[in-house]
């Protein structure tokens, strides 16, 4: 019987992938360890094997298809078996995209599990939604119901179906998406508002609140809220860009990772309020203790640890004695966390990525030095697991081997802070002049705190950073504790 592989679960915190490449065609002869196509999360690049030998009867997706997991991909199996009867013996319905809901399907090889789905009861019942997608309508101000159908598993709403419904929204301020959260209105037409590029305003919201028809207990429903946007939000005339005149150009698509990158940027910047603290600690101590590291006997296994390795490992125990910074900011509740478990900001060719060092505290200096690199490596080879990019409660992003002064990370939500190492570079002291009327220099090396000022008050990130520098300050001493 022909084998139905399907998209493979990468992780629990993975929905959909993309597929990015088809390495085989249809017609072509496989073994179980040919590679069928390259696929993508929003974190990572992996490879499907075919799990059989065979021939590729039925590729049943097109390069840049977002599949939720475990759905049918590609059909293996000797030459003249029948495609559909495959589909139909795995829980699916007719070859092509989409398919039927699926009732019990093995995992393909890759992923190596088993999951059984119930299919809906009739297509407009709600089944549900995930955890990635109730945050990111809750963060938007959309209500479930609003979604539709979802395309997971027998029904249930995943996160990129918040997210289509959410690129039909209106662009709005901060302000404007408070209100209508509060307010329950929310408008799925493509409208514009009077605020910069068009976005909906908080003024624009008012002067719908003023007009819109209501339902029940007086909440304004869709239909008018629609309508009263586009009566209050004139359309932007398209404004003429001259880009022929500008000589040759190349457009990039804002897709994948870069395109995940770009919306969490910008959903957490516009869902807290977030200030950013500079300080700098003195680094000869630090730069000592790494040079007898980086000398010492190779079977202590000491010799890789790196300054940015001794900053993380000082910034884990200094952390943890701040509950509201190794925290996270969820609806109206502050969840501290007893462990510090660390985010660990990596430049890769796909884009930023954030690894994170599960139970940091509790690791000593070379544990945490060998956990940290092999999860960087992970990212740069694009083998990390999914799940070992997701869960921080606390972020170190270092630019000070690019020369970076001073910076303003962003948070990684729903995170309530973040730490940025800068360089380290020859400060004047504080001390007082030579005796030839020249200043003193001394090595130090830059922080740039960035926290949830809703949270965080300015007097505890000050505390934080000056803690940090006396960790610093005298390192040698502090890792023996």
């Amino acid at each position: 019987m022909a084998h139905v592989v399907v998209m493979p679960k990468l992780g629990n915190t993975v929905e959909s992938c993309i597929i990015v490449k088809w390495n085989v065609t249809e017609g072509q002869e496989v073994n179980a360890e040919t590679v069928l196509c390259e696929i993508e999360t929003d974190k990572a690049t992996m490879e499907v094997p075919a799990g059989v030998s065979g021939t590729v009867l039925k590729l049943l997706r097109v390069e840049g298809d977002d599949v939720p997991v475990l759905e049918p991909i590609v059909v293996v199996g000797e030459k003249g078996e029948s495609v559909e009867a495959a589909l139909k013996e795995a829980g699916y319905g007719a070859a092509g995209n989409g398919g039927a809901a699926k009732t019990d399907v093995a995992a393909s090889p890759a992923a190596g599990e088993k999951a059984t789905v119930a299919a809906p009861e009739s297509a407009g019942e709600f089944q549900g939604a995930s955890p990635r997608a109730k945050a990111t309508a809750r963060e938007a101000g959309l209500p479930l119901d609003a979604v539709g159908q979802g395309t997971g598993p027998g029904g249930r709403i995943i996160e990129r179906d918040v997210k289509a419904v959410l690129e039909e929204a209106p662009k709005m301020t901060a302000a404007a998406r408070g209100i209508m959260a509060l307010n329950g209105l929310y408008e799925a037409g493509k409208k514009t508002g009077t605020g910069l590029g068009g976005r909906v305003t908080a003024a624009d919201v008012a002067a719908l609140s003023a007009g819109v028809g209501t339902a029940a207990g007086g909440t304004a429903t869709v239909g008018a809220a629609a309508a009263a946007v586009q009566a209050h939000a004139e359309p932007t005339g398209a404004a003429a860009t001259g880009a022929d005149s500008l000589g040759p150009y190349t457009d990039t698509p804002i897709k994948s990772i870069r395109k995940i990158i770009a919306e969490r940027m910008m959903l957490s910047l516009q869902s807290s309020a977030q200030l950013t603290f500079n300080a700098s600690a003195p680094a000869g101590k630090l730069l000592e203790l790494r040079a007898r590291l980086k000398n010492s006997d190779p079977a202590l296994g000491l010799s890789g640890i790196t300054v940015g390795d001794l900053v993380g490992f000082a910034a884990i125990h200094v952390v943890a004695k701040y509950p509201r910074i190794n925290a996270h900011a969820i609806d109206n509740t502050i969840r501290s966390y007893s462990h510090v478990h660390l985010g660990l900001a990596v430049d890769t060719p796909r884009g930023l990525m954030v690894p994170v060092v599960k139970n940091a505290d509790t690791l000593s200096l070379r544990e945490f030095s060998e956990e940290s690199k092999r999860l960087a490596k992970g990212c740069l080879e694009g083998t990390i697991n999914p799940d070992s990019l997701s869960g921080a409660t606390f972020t170190a992003t270092n630019l000070g081997a690019l020369g970076i002064e001073s910076f303003t990370p962003i948070l990684n939500s729903p995170e309530t802070g973040i730490l940025g190492v800068d360089c380290i570079m020859p400060r004047p002291t504080a001390a007082s002049v030579e005796a030839d009327g020249q200043p003193q220099f001394e090595m130090r090396i830059g922080f740039s705190l960035t926290v949830d000022h809703r949270i965080v008050d300015g007097a505890d990130a000050a505390r934080f950073l000056k803690d940090l520098s006396n960790y610093i300050a005298n390192i040698d001493v502090a890792v023996l504790a």
